[in-house]
């Protein structure tokens, strides 16, 4: 069985297993009920369907009276025509576990994980899952970018909404967090307080780097502005100047900071145009994202 270092790091409460199968990490108090209800090693047994979507499809698991959303990993890109949801490393789910206890210890809002797992594909291919507590009564912000682009979205929390996703990307990169698919659908309002700091999802691939320094906290910046142009692009927002000046002055307060940002995010967006256009076009016609992705 191959060794996966990255469990010496699971935080306390939670119980491993594994055998020929894979390996399965959850939180205690819930293995008994994932178990009886097919989240465990036994690949057979197929979780009923989520009313959420991601990427792809999402399955959905209750126990003690909760809802738990489970998110299978899909490649991105022009890879998931080529290898689907077959990955090479088996670590993944395990370090999205460690990285959203780490990321609810300092203070943000990340859906608790609640289990997670890596199941055998033969030919040293895994199954990557991780489990979820679901966040009722919320949407990601695409979904709010789109009510505000059908005129359901009151001014003012529209624009303390801006504000509180700059405060909040801001905070992340004071940690030194950087969000590797840093988009919309990742960032998640809670209807009865849209104002609010958003809540942080998916954090697949994301990391801690000590020293972050402009350029990568410019890069991140630049992968939310290409995704919020993207839903513009396809009727599915509006980007107003006043609103994503209010996001700006969130991240950056100093005003030589935020203009120095502002140049380098559009100078490397006009640089990258051409080809993020063709991916666009490839996923809108041949396919590849979820139902309801965004």
């Amino acid at each position: 069985m191959t060794s996966l270092p990255i469990l010496a790091e699971l935080p306390a409460g939670f119980r491993v297993v594994r055998d020929e199968r894979g390996v399965c990490a959850r939180r205690v108090e819930l293995e008994r009920e994932f178990e009886e209800r097919g989240f465990g090693l036994d690949a057979a047994r197929e979780l009923p369907r989520s009313d959420l979507f991601g990427r792809t499809e999402l399955r959905e698991l209750t126990a003690a009276g909760a809802r738990f959303v489970v998110r299978r990993f899909h490649h991105g890109g022009l890879l998931r025509w080529l290898t689907g949801a077959r990955f090479r490393d088996p670590e993944r789910p395990f370090r999205e576990l460690v990285l959203a206890a780490r990321l609810a210890e300092l203070g943000f809002r990340t859906p608790e994980v609640v289990a997670a797992r890596a199941l055998t594909g033969g030919a040293g291919a895994w199954f990557l899952d991780v489990v979820t507590r679901r966040v009722e009564g919320s949407r990601d912000l695409g979904r709010v970018l789109a009510a505000d682009a059908r005129g359901e979205l009151d001014v003012a929390p529209r624009r303390r909404l801006y504000a509180a996703a700059g405060a909040l990307v801001r905070r992340l990169h004071g940690v030194g967090f950087v969000h590797a698919d840093l988009t919309p659908r990742n960032l998640l309002v809670v209807d009865a307080a849209p104002d609010a700091e958003p809540w942080v999802l998916d954090l697949d691939r994301s990391t801690f780097v000590d020293g972050l320094d402009v350029e990568r906290r410019t890069d991140n910046l630049r992968r939310l502005h290409r995704h919020v142009a993207r839903l513009v692009l396809e009727g599915r927002a509006v980007a107003r100047r006043t609103d994503l000046a209010r996001f700006a002055r969130a991240y950056a307060p100093e005003r030589g900071e935020r203009r120095a940002l502002v140049r380098a995010i559009q100078t490397g967006q006009r640089r990258s145009r051409g080809l993020h256009s063709t991916g666009w076009f490839l996923e809108r016609h041949l396919g590849g994202r979820g139902s309801d992705a965004r």
